[in-house]
């Protein structure tokens, strides 16, 4: 929120600036269903943890 928040007021945006960020991600997260932050977190989190795996094969594999 903190980063959001900045990056409008760095903008120089007088309407950017009026925004309530807390409210406009709260409503943004609102939008979406319950499980798809969870699902998505975990489906990040096994892309990340199956990259390095691969990383490490292939530097293993020199």
């Amino acid at each position: 929120m903190r980063s959001v928040t900045a990056h409008f007021a760095k903008t120089g945006d007088a309407e950017l600036r009026r925004i309530d960020v807390k409210a406009m991600l709260g409503a943004a997260e609102k939008g979406f269903p319950t499980w798809v932050m969870p699902c998505l977190q975990n489906l990040r989190h096994g892309i990340v943890f199956a990259g390095s795996v691969a990383v490490l094969a292939l530097l293993a594999a020199h």
